[in-house]
């Protein structure tokens, strides 16, 4: 029987998590497949696109395959480009040819595709659909309460307690302080027409757009505890950043500055990591970047670089040129993913 490539409706809920959940071999229980979750990340809707976000490959009136529109916006030197973040792409291994098709059809809906990671099997593959490289998105994470994050790390064995004394000892040594006069102010929703920390285009890099309904959007996820922070440096406006936290683990999910010096990025992720810290429940702080301002800051802070996914990008029109994308964990669902069985990143 043909493919046919058609949008998931909301009615067909239970059916799509259904598909998904077999075809990544995952516990349905996870906080990714409950129905409120698939509803926030498909159905609802979304300030920065209108149309449907779950897009179907169906034999036979069965989904074979699916992908899922994480929308962005990036601000390149040419204006802005409306992109695509494929998510939860699946397919099944019944339907020969059912996710490459998928793909392209979901490419031709944007003016650029991204994926961010993904099994060795896409990073194979993609390359050789005219996929190219634009950057890493490198995370890192530190304990900051190890022993908190021992009694509840699964799966125990004879590195265990080496790994507490580890983590202990690296504790010792603190959160650096920030700066005098740099605050941060938890607010509700976010507000404005624009991005509250817009700062000057950089010409090396293309950055994803954020405005205050996008923040919002994100910070009603109902998959984990996000909440907003405006920062100041003596009453002077200077960014924000964005938390999350699934189980013990808190995520500094995405942080803005509209000011360059020496000491701004330290500062705020310094701020960032102190106030998810400050949360008794939190046992291990992860955040994300893209860019090597940002990853040099959480190095100074004490965090440790523990993964590194690859950004690839189709961009049939050139749209990006050569450069970097400035991505953060904001960028897609993996600001709220859980895994119980490997709840940390250390």
């Amino acid at each position: 029987m043909p493919f046919e490539f058609v949008p998931i409706e909301s009615s067909e809920q239970s059916v799509l998590i259904h598909f998904l959940v077999n075809s990544f071999q995952a516990d349905p229980a996870l906080s990714s497949f409950h129905p409120d979750v698939i509803h926030w990340k498909y159905f609802t809707s979304h300030p920065d696109r209108s149309g449907p976000r779950s897009f179907g490959v169906k034999q036979s009136g069965e989904i074979v395959a699916h992908g899922g529109v994480w929308p962005i916006r990036l601000n390149t030197q040419e204006g802005e480009v409306n992109a695509i973040h494929l998510i939860d792409w699946a397919a099944s291994r019944s339907a020969v040819g059912a996710g490459v098709y998928l793909l392209r059809k979901i490419a031709a809906m944007g003016d650029v595709l991204l994926t961010v990671g993904g099994s060795q099997d896409t990073r194979n593959l993609l390359p050789k659909l005219g996929y190219k490289g634009h950057g890493e998105l490198r995370h890192y994470a530190r304990v900051v309460r190890p022993w908190l994050h021992f009694v509840t790390t699964p799966g125990k064995h004879w590195k265990s307690p080496l790994k507490f004394v580890r983590d202990s000892a690296r504790a010792l040594t603190g959160i650096p302080p920030v700066p005098r006069g740099w605050t941060a102010y938890k607010i509700g929703n976010f507000v404005g027409p624009t991005d509250p920390a817009a700062g000057e285009k950089s010409p090396d890099l293309t950055t994803s757009v954020r405005t205050a309904s996008t923040l919002n959007h994100l910070l009603q996820c109902p998959a984990a505890q996000f909440s907003g922070f405006l920062v100041r440096q003596k009453e002077k406006l200077r960014g924000y950043f964005l938390l999350s936290k699934v189980g013990h683990q808190g995520r500094i999910v995405d942080i803005r500055l509209n000011i360059e010096d020496a000491e701004s990025w330290p500062a705020i992720c310094n701020l960032a990591a102190g106030t998810a810290a400050a949360d008794p429940t939190v046992a291990e702080i992860a955040a994300a970047s893209s860019v090597a301002r940002t990853q040099q800051a959480w190095l100074q802070a004490g965090f440790v670089h523990r993964q590194t996914d690859e950004i690839l990008a189709n961009d049939p029109r050139g749209l990006l040129g050569s450069q970097h994308l400035d991505l953060t964990l904001a960028d897609g669902d993996q600001c709220f993913l859980n895994d119980p069985r490997h709840p940390y990143l250390l």
